[in-house]
């Protein structure tokens, strides 16, 4: 359940996402056009003609407006169906285990109850709570009615008495006055807080709703020949749609980064995975290494083709794990070293299908691992990386700069960092094949292959080496 629920949110982050870069383009094109417009308008072009394409913009922007009004109607009926499902749950477990106090409820209504009947129930209390709330509400209005009241006829009672005196109502004037102005702060400070609390979602709607407003009063300021008027209104237009633009490019560097952080943590499952099962494999291979070649039999032989099949497991688990990357498509280095973890693995299988269970299996199975760890470590960092990130960017209350969307999953240093050791790694085992081949515990012959594939390594981690230059550079 929890991996069908897993894989229906990855779905929806990823059709959110289509989704909301399409209205970014069409806003941007309402935006270019709204712009073309206002500069035909400067420069003097026909009213008459400005005014149809005014109001085709218009045309544009509402059945833009429309179609996001109807998607946030459809995610707020979502999210309030999973709260209702989730109460429910509550509700339903606190009933279970509330079966004695539900028993005893309808004593209540008698007017005799003990002590522990006379407590509320969660769910009670909450009820209580909110229909006591109104009868204070309701009182509490009324005295402040009365004190109104009273205070009002002392207020006249002054006031008339200084209209006799022959003093002028001065100081109504400045009550009134001061009443009206405490109620625009009060009506502004209402504004913000609620602009505050809109959605990045909410808020783009709202300003695209502004901006259609504005191309409505000037499309009648083109019908009224206001040239002046309408242009300053369709520049209002344009910083309303830019503003719309910001807050979905908001949303998508959002769905993008919750994307990562599931990325990121799957990626370390499988990995982790993947070192279990090969910490495994290399253990039982140095065990079965250790049986002298004079008493190894058609036992031995079965042995590892055991480990030959557990390998194999290991094989197709690489395979998955390289399948995310390609997916993703962000990262250069990391494919490339999943895709050697990979190639090592089938090699090692084939090695332990033939029985052979030396040092050189061995070694490759060690750097097997230890390209595994790495990039568990590697990932690790990554996802602290973004977790920073994100606190950084709510502390500030501001999004980094950048294209949105295409921030990638592993961030250039730590890909730097994995080629890095990926070139100690290609080093460390040219000095352990020399060695081998000094101390004459296997042929040339049976090396050959294996630094054929470090030469072809070599010559892969040159190439991921300069298009990540060439990336970083454009």
């Amino acid at each position: 359940m929890k991996l069908l629920t897993s894989e229906d949110r990855a779905n929806r982050i990823r059709d959110e996402k289509e989704r909301v870069a399409q209205m970014i383009k069409d806003l941007k094109r309402i935006e270019r056009s709204q712009r073309s417009t206002r500069a035909r308008t400067e420069n003097g072009a026909d009213m008459q003609q400005l005014g149809k394409e005014q109001k085709s913009l218009r045309d544009r922007g509402e059945d833009l407006q429309r179609e996001m009004s109807e998607e946030n109607e459809f995610d707020n009926a979502d999210s309030s169906d999973s709260e209702s499902s989730d109460s429910e749950s509550s509700d339903n477990s606190a009933e279970e285990n509330s079966n004695d106090e539900q028993s005893d409820a309808s004593g209540e209504e008698s007017g005799e109850k003990s002590p522990s009947e006379s407590e509320p129930k969660p769910g009670e209390e909450s009820d209580q709570d909110s229909s006591g709330e109104p009868k204070s509400s309701e009182s509490d209005s009324k005295d402040l009615e009365q004190q109104s009241q009273q205070g009002e006829e002392g207020q006249q009672g002054e006031q008339s008495k200084q209209s006799q005196q022959g003093k002028p109502g001065q100081q109504g004037e400045q009550s009134q006055q001061g009443e009206k102005g405490e109620q625009g702060q009060e009506g502004e400070q209402g504004q913000q807080s609620q602009q505050s609390q809109q959605s990045p979602q909410q808020a783009a709607e709202q300003k695209l709703q502004d901006a259609i407003q504005k191309m409505r009063q000037a499309e009648k300021e083109l019908e009224e020949a206001k040239r002046d008027e309408a242009v300053e209104q369709q520049i209002a237009a344009e910083e309303n749609l830019r503003q719309a633009i910001d807050q979905l490019e908001q949303i998508l560097r959002q769905l993008r980064e919750e994307e990562m952080q599931r990325e990121l943590a799957r990626l370390e499952s499988r990995l982790k995975k993947m070192a279990a099962m090969q910490s495994k494999v290399l253990e039982d291979t140095a065990q079965l290494a250790e049986t002298p070649k004079s008493q190894r039999n058609r036992q031995t032989d079965l042995r590892a083709g055991d480990l030959s099949f557990e390998q194999k497991k290991i094989t197709v688990e690489a395979d998955r794990a390289m399948l995310l990357l390609r997916e993703e498509g962000s990262s250069v280095a990391f494919p490339e070293v999943v895709e050697q973890i990979r190639n090592d693995s089938d090699r090692i299988a084939q090695r332990l299908g033939n029985s052979q269970i030396d040092a050189v299996t061995q070694g490759i199975q060690q750097d097997v691992l230890a390209a595994i760890e790495e990039m568990i470590t590697a990932l690790q960092q990554a996802q602290r990386d973004l977790e920073k990130q994100k606190q950084q960017e709510g502390q500030s209350g501001q999004q980094q700069a950048g294209q949105p969307g295409e921030q990638p999953l592993v961030g250039a240093i730590s890909e730097l960092k994995l080629i890095r050791t990926m070139e100690k790694r290609i080093q460390t085992t040219t000095q352990r094949y020399s060695g081998l081949l000094q101390s004459d515990e296997t042929s040339a012959q049976d090396l050959l292959p294996m630094l054929k594939n470090l030469s072809e390594r070599q010559d892969r981690l040159y190439k991921i080496t300069r298009d990540l230059l060439m990336r970083r550079n454009q």
